[in-house]
């Protein structure tokens, strides 16, 4: 599984070609595809943007995300936008029965399935792809055991598994959900820790220090 979000849509589907060109054995490929709803942009070192979290010390984590609520489709912390999402977007492709490979060109047959995780939860045709492919999983290795000769019993454990239950949505949102909030404090944290070391922050930092100090002294 690909995601198409710190890499592009074309990067992600070249990838996937050169799995299914190098391994044609292959039986399952999957793409997340995730659309910002407008590009990001660091506050950069200079300018008026974030000016409060600029003076402001490196937060956690937790006392980050803490402040700006529940709402992970914007996040904006002082006026600045550090992820703004779109659409959540999952596709996979199956190997079919006489293929000789996974054919990504194919996205109308039943090789092909396409679900959505935001801003609607669509996860029916992903679920059957994944029983689909999990079914391909099994019938290799019963064919693997069977070659080798695998003891009895194991190969009736092995023929006797069932793919587990459907990919629980709930479950799933929360998961993403976390990961975005996680994406966002590292853009933030990797600003923030970025204009720490600017040798123009020390050197401001420095003359800060020097004016408290020459204030102190005067009084």
């Amino acid at each position: 599984m690909e995601s198409a979000f710190s890499q592009s849509d074309n990067d992600v589907m070249q990838k996937l070609n050169a799995y299914v060109q190098d391994i044609p054995s292959l039986l399952v490929v999957g793409k997340l595809l995730i659309k910002q709803g407008q590009q990001y942009h660091s506050p950069g070192s200079k300018g008026s943007a974030a000016s409060r979290l600029r003076l402001s010390d490196l937060m956690t984590q937790e006392e980050w995300t803490s402040r700006l609520g529940d709402e992970f489709e914007q996040i904006v912390d002082d006026g600045h936008t550090w992820l703004s999402l779109s659409s959540v977007e999952i596709h996979i492709w199956t190997r079919q029965a006489g293929n000789s490979k996974i054919e990504l060109s194919d996205t109308d047959g039943n090789g092909y399935a396409f679900g959505t995780l935001f801003p609607t939860v669509n996860l029916g045709d992903i679920n059957h792809a994944f029983q689909r492919g999990l079914e391909l999983v099994k019938g290799r290795v019963l064919a693997e055991l069977e070659s080798i000769n695998a003891d009895r019993a194991l190969f009736d454990r092995a023929a006797a598994w069932s793919p587990p239950c459907p990919l629980e949505s709930a479950t799933l949102r929360s998961a993403f959900e976390y990961g975005v909030w996680a994406m966002a404090y590292d853009r933030y944290a990797h600003w923030r820790t970025t204009l720490q070391k600017k040798p123009h922050n020390m050197a401001s930092r420095r003359r800060t220090s020097t004016s408290i100090s020459t204030w102190k002294q005067r009084l």
